[in-house]
């Protein structure tokens, strides 16, 4: 670096000094956080739990079980069989008998039938009540990831916020510093000024 350069940058110093000291006089009284960082950031308000809307998860509502009334009634319908076939041929327990298995088989088929529907129908409520809980348990983990987002977002702004806030806090002690310290050098000038004229 030249004489020259050195006393250019010199200068340039000693004016950037002069222009922070002009800008500290008369701020040696303590300031507000308000006047140095300005007003405080509002807060967000978080969004509520849930949406308003968000359907429910519905009870369990299984298909009602086969009636088991007429098989239940049919199996004893037939009565006592009288004590040999001719007896029962001649009043007639035999054909009473025969007529009541046949009530009986028709009974148990329909049964048989409806329990299949039965269990058919059970099957398909169950996988519709689970294909609805795990759809509204989806929304609802939905829901939370776009609270978490939310909350992610407004916790960067805030870092953000936080990190200007400490630029100026940081600027400002800078700004006094050098203020103190071209203060210190006018002193220390006068000073010697002031022993050159004593000596």
């Amino acid at each position: 670096m030249t004489p020259e350069e050195f006393e250019r940058e010199r200068r340039r110093s000693a004016e950037a000094l002069g222009r922070a000291a002009a800008g500290a006089e008369g701020q040696n009284m303590a300031r507000s956080s308000e006047q140095v960082l300005g007003a405080p950031p509002a807060m967000g308000v978080p969004p509520e739990v849930g949406r308003p809307g968000a359907s429910a998860v519905p009870a369990w509502a299984p298909p009602a079980p086969p009636d088991l009334k007429a098989v239940n009634e049919s199996w004893t319908a037939g009565g006592e069989m009288a004590r040999g076939r001719l007896a029962g041929l001649v009043d007639g327990s035999i054909e009473k008998s025969r007529q009541a298995q046949i009530r009986f088989n028709s009974d148990q088929v329909r049964l048989d039938n409806a329990l299949v529907t039965w269990i058919a129908e059970h099957f398909a409520a169950t996988h519709r009540h689970y294909d609805t809980v795990i759809a509204s348990l989806q929304e609802r983990m939905n829901d939370i990831d776009t609270r978490h987002l939310e909350l992610e977002r407004e916790l960067v702004r805030h870092v953000h916020e936080m990190a200007q806030r400490i630029d100026v806090v940081l600027g400002e002690g800078e700004k006094g510093r050098v203020a103190h310290e071209s203060a210190l050098r006018a002193l220390r000038e006068r000073l010697r000024l002031l022993e050159e004229k004593l000596g």
